[in-house]
């Protein structure tokens, strides 16, 4: 999807408490809400005059119940679509310390995210990614890693990773694969990856194709085995020339892997199956309907063995509770998915919403982030905001 037109691409919940958090200068307009019995929201970041956006273009961590998540920050700039100007927009943390209900932000040019992109406009002061020189250790217990893209088609992408829970972050440094033809233009990914061990990963990438006057995005399933230094290509997810991005994955057993895969044109979230671990993928029932341009997915395993799945509805007419924010849950490894629950819906927001991400906490209740607005009831700035809910209830 290309910034201009990320928007293309990109029932009723009754309220019964509803208070005002007073904190440090740094922290986010508060107003949080308990929605019935077990579903509660609360804002990450919002301020007057600026927009917030896109939880799942740069990833969310969790350490028990120490939660940190990136986004994008810009000026509020009054157009369709996305009410963001791009030239001022730069990546953002914020951090929870208590599950999701309170959040400080933090600015990640400062702790380390350093390489201009295409959302990250830091001008002269960005620093070119660098070789990776020495093996990472993904088993260290504070670890996380984020993967950049540059540009929207082109590549190339790059990663940081952090030993210390996001308050530093090591990089930018160079994500090269060696592509089979025909070859792509560029690498173009967000997070999305797997631990394996000590030095092995597993990293889902979209990447971008040109072919005469069209161009079109694949997902690629790649592995590393020497912490990072050197990837190689084990398969492409899905079809070739088809529009497909923003995957999420979680392994179901030792050579089984379930991937759910954005695609924009017609809008869909595809979901492929691997039994030979990433080496090849069989497509199987798509998990949710979807619309707009097809919708990201926030895919977990949870500790009792399900799957959980996060999403966005942007239509009102798509699903009979209308537009919001969604939950299903699989059983069977994502054979079948339970019926749509809405979690965060019929409060005043228009299209622009989504992109969510999710962790679990320790006691088995769900963090959702993702980006909103209340627009249609009077508020016209976008925020971060997250919902805790209890994936039994």
């Amino acid at each position: 999807m290309m910034m201009k037109n990320i928007f293309n691409e990109c029932g009723l919940l009754v309220l019964v408490a509803s208070l005002t958090i007073f904190g440090c200068e740094n922290a986010p307009k508060q107003e949080n809400t308990t929605v019935a019995d077990s579903i509660y929201h609360t804002k990450v970041y919002y301020e007057e005059g600026k927009y917030g956006g896109w939880p799942a273009n740069w990833g969310m961590w969790n350490w028990g119940d120490e939660i940190l998540v990136g986004f994008t920050k810009a000026d509020h700039e009054d157009r369709q679509g996305h009410t963001f100007n791009q030239a001022s927009s730069v990546t953002m943390f914020s951090r929870s310390k208590d599950g999701g209900h309170t959040w400080t932000m933090e600015d990640a040019f400062s702790q380390g995210i350093t390489e201009a992109t295409v959302e990250h406009n830091v001008g002269e002061q960005s620093k070119s990614a660098t070789p990776l020189d020495t093996p990472i250790d993904f088993t260290q217990p504070d670890f996380a890693l984020t993967f950049r893209m540059t540009h929207m088609l082109d590549g190339p992408t790059s990663f940081y990773f952090t030993t210390d829970r996001g308050k530093t972050w090591n990089g930018a440094y160079q994500l090269q694969v060696d592509f089979p033809a025909p070859k792509p233009v560029g690498i173009v990914s967000r997070t999305a990856y797997l631990i394996e061990g000590k030095h092995e990963m597993t990293a889902f990438l979209t990447v971008g194709f040109r072919k005469a006057d069209s161009d079109w995005r694949e997902v690629a399933c790649v592995r590393t085995t020497d912490g990072g230094i050197t990837w190689k290509f084990l398969s492409w997810i899905g079809e070739h020339a088809i529009n497909s991005i923003m995957p999420a994955a979680v392994r179901l057993g030792p050579q089984k892997l379930l991937a759910l895969i954005r695609r924009t044109k017609p809008a869909e979230m595809a979901a492929f199956i691997s039994e030979d671990n990433g080496l090849s993928w069989t497509k199987i029932a798509d998990p949710v309907k979807v619309d707009a341009n097809g919708h990201p997915p926030a895919l977990l395993k949870l500790k009792d063995g399900r799957l959980c799945l996060v999403y966005g509805i942007r239509h009102p007419e798509t699903m009979p509770d209308g537009r919001g924010m969604y939950v299903v849950y699989s059983s069977d490894d994502g054979q079948t998915w339970t019926t749509p629950r809405q979690i965060r819906g019929g409060d005043g927001s228009n299209g622009d919403i989504g992109y969510p991400r999710s962790v679990e906490l320790p006691n088995g209740q769900v963090v959702a982030t993702y980006y909103y607005n209340n627009a249609e009831a009077g508020d016209k700035y976008r925020y971060i905001a997250a919902t805790i809910f209890d994936p039994q209830s």
